[in-house]
């Protein structure tokens, strides 16, 4: 999820009643419920290496409360109260990965034992509507202090039905994508979240093709304007060297729908390795790996990046 509502559900843990256990109850809910996104620092050694570290340790069952004794080993020099404080910081810490899973970019809970991503597919990763929520409730506290309490515990229940809405509303659009005729035969089938509750994003794969389109759950029609479709390569051995590259390793254990594309050039290949949920096809960009080899198999030059070009 997008750091504002992090930020807001930890002052919400706060307001709520953890500020009576040790002060700077908000400031300890608040660092914890973004301390998980300290791993995006990995961003600096390049976007590969961004994707094997985000979402990693710092988001798993075990990550939790061992960040959660860092965090309260600090703000214990200010409030003085050290296990009620890491009692905060571990509330504030475990609703993080608890919201992340709730989007379609997922987390890897069983870290360092399991790689295996988990995703819920029910909220957008930026959701407007549970941040306005959770910002009228902490405003309302702030307008009349004697009801800062309650009025916090009701945009949280607010929250929760939202989020139970969104499940249910993912369900509906999932029994309804089903039905279509062109879908019953796919593989493997994902209908993400958009922004609008009622608009989902559904990518369905079969073995010869990869299809996405925007979905109306009200009016169950698909918008025949968004659909996309990409062939994959099929397998080879300039295909099979190029995955053996560090970035292209990176791409295959976080890709989701990965997508094979392969280009002759004058002096060798090029292979782009690509995750079709980050596929843009108006600026025809994706979260890819490109891997240039010479005719002898010699790899050139590899990049990843969140907006590569797909030709």
């Amino acid at each position: 999820m997008f750091n504002t509502t992090h930020t807001l559900v930890g002052i919400a843990i706060a307001r709520a009643g953890t500020d009576k256990w040790a002060r700077n109850a908000i400031a300890t809910a608040v660092i914890a419920s973004n301390f998980p996104d300290i791993d995006s620092i990995a961003g600096l050694w390049g976007t590969a290496t961004y994707l094997e570290h985000h979402r990693g340790i710092t988001h798993s069952l075990i990550g939790v409360p061992i960040f959660a004794l860092v965090v309260s080993a600090v703000m214990h020099l200010f409030s003085e109260k050290f296990w009620k404080t890491y009692a905060i910081a571990l509330i504030a810490m475990a609703t993080h990965p608890a919201l992340d899973y709730l989007n379609s970019y997922g987390i890897r809970p069983l870290l360092p034992f399991s790689g295996k991503w988990y995703y819920g597919d029910v909220v957008f990763i930026f959701d407007p509507y549970l941040d306005v929520v959770l910002f009228a409730g902490v405003h309302a506290g702030f307008l009349w202090p004697h009801r800062r309490r309650s009025a916090t515990w009701i945009s949280l229940a607010l929250s929760l039905l939202y989020i139970a809405a969104r499940v249910e509303l993912h369900n509906m659009a999932v029994s309804q994508v089903r039905q279509l005729a062109n879908i019953r035969d796919a593989d493997r089938l994902a209908v993400l979240p958009n922004v609008n509750p009622l608009q989902w994003d559904v990518i369905a794969e079969s073995k010869s093709q990869i299809v996405r389109f925007d979905w109306d759950a009200w009016s169950q029609v698909r918008v025949e304007s968004s659909v996309t479709t990409l062939d994959s390569a099929p397998q080879s051995g300039i295909i099979e060297h190029a995955r053996t590259t560090p970035d292209a390793r990176a791409m295959f254990r976080f890709a989701r729908f990965p997508v094979t594309r392969l280009h002759k050039l004058p002096s060798g290949y090029r292979v782009t390795f690509m995750d079709f949920r980050f596929y843009r096809e108006p600026a025809k960009t994706a979260l890819a790996t490109e891997v240039t080899l010479d005719e002898s198999m010699k790899v050139l030059n590899e990049q990843t990046s969140f907006v590569q070009k797909i030709n």
